[in-house]
């Protein structure tokens, strides 16, 4: 899940200033059928090195269009009376840099919460444990670091809370507080980067009630109505890998039945498929399982005109060991001795595909490597 990345995050993964030389960005052939979505991945990186972060720059540029960073709050950072450190500066400056020279755009998501524990805020200052985005101090940090990352990153898309109904199954009284102050830390950042798309993101199995280890509950639809027009686009992160054993599995109308409830755009903010079996019976799967799944999330992409997709992880990552972060280890669509996988070509096809954010919702055509 997005919770993942907030965790390395906070370990200050990210482009660096003393790397190597900056690359000028090449535009890549197209070729294909024009495609609604941009496309790209989190940066996550394979392995935590320097070498490795600059990867995930340069190798999202080659096969893709987007990079997401995600972001804790630097709650003492942005209250009222802080300043921004020169570590956070630099490294604004450094990703900003590096995205820009290789003519990547930007998908910034900055996270209150506690990835381990929705329901409370992550790190809050000393004191302040308890307290939730009501407190006027926590909630002008999150208003005022929205800000920020309008005005120094001018991303074009920024999620303001990550898989929020998480927080709502955690604590609602926390989630009730967080719409408040995400109403207007939006108003905030739209007046700052007026183009830049900004939104909450959803974790869709949890939306659905469908996550194995939780108790089974209706879809909780209503949770939409809470950003009313302060949303620009409905984002879910995605990984039915947890709940469906094999990709034929997944309802034909899994994803496009979000159409009937919403007339917001569709944004795949983070999606994947494992494709080995994990621990406990979680994630059952096989790279051709991965392979059918992709294809399927590229294909509903297609018909439902979505602006954006993207897939969790490149490549396996190694230091994704300890639970419940293991539960992703084999989501990559690359293996961590740089083979790829079988699910690696529909990617690279798909990437080579002409953006045109004008193409309209249509039915894509069977390709012939998706039969079993």
């Amino acid at each position: 899940m997005l919770a993942v990345l907030v965790a390395l995050a906070a370990m200050g993964c990210g482009a660096r200033r003393g790397e190597t030389s900056t690359p000028t960005a090449t535009p890549r052939a197209t070729t294909g059928q024009p495609r609604a979505y941009r496309m790209g991945f989190s940066a996550l990186p394979t392995t935590l090195t320097d070498q490795a972060q600059q990867d995930a720059f340069d190798l999202g540029a080659k096969y893709g269009d987007v990079l997401l960073l995600q972001k804790p709050v630097a709650w003492s950072e942005f209250a009222a009376g802080g300043t921004p450190s020169t570590k956070t500066r630099m490294q604004t400056a450094s990703e900003r840099d590096h995205a820009q020279a290789r003519g990547l755009h930007l998908f910034i998501a900055l996270d209150p919460f506690d990835p381990a524990d929705r329901g409370r805020l992550a790190s809050p200052p000393a004191g302040s444990e308890t307290r939730d985005l009501s407190d006027p101090s926590l909630r002008s940090a999150l208003v005022a670091q929205a800000k920020y990352v309008a005005i120094n990153y001018k991303p074009t898309y920024l999620a303001i809370g990550v898989e929020v109904n998480g927080t709502y199954e955690r604590n609602p009284t926390q989630y009730q507080k967080f719409v408040e102050a995400y109403r207007e830390a939006y108003s905030a950042a739209k007046s700052a980067s007026p183009n830049t798309m900004v939104f909450p993101t959803f974790e869709y199995e949890q939306l659905l009630g469908l996550v194995p280890w939780e108790a089974p509950h209706p879809p909780r639809w209503e949770l939409l109505r809470d950003f009313g027009e302060r949303s620009d686009m409905f984002a879910i992160s995605t990984y039915p890998s947890f709940t469906y054993s094999v990709a034929r599995k997944v309802p034909p109308d899994y994803y496009r039945q979000i159409k009937d409830q919403t007339k917001l755009p569709v944004a795949f903010a983070s999606a994947g498929y494992a494709s080995a079996p994990g621990r406990d019976g979680v994630n059952s799967s096989t790279p051709d399982e991965q392979r059918r799944f992709l294809q399927r999330l590229l294909g509903d992409a297609d018909a439902l005109a979505s602006p954006l997709v993207i897939w969790f992880l490149r490549q396996d990552a190694n230091h994704l060991t300890a639970p419940p972060f293991d539960l992703f280890q084999s989501i990559g669509l690359v293996d961590l001795k740089g083979i790829n996988k079988q699910a690696w070509p529909i990617w690279e096809s798909a990437s080579m595909r002409p953006y045109d954010s004008s193409t309209p919702a249509k039915e894509p055509t069977p390709d012939p490597s998706s039969t079993p």
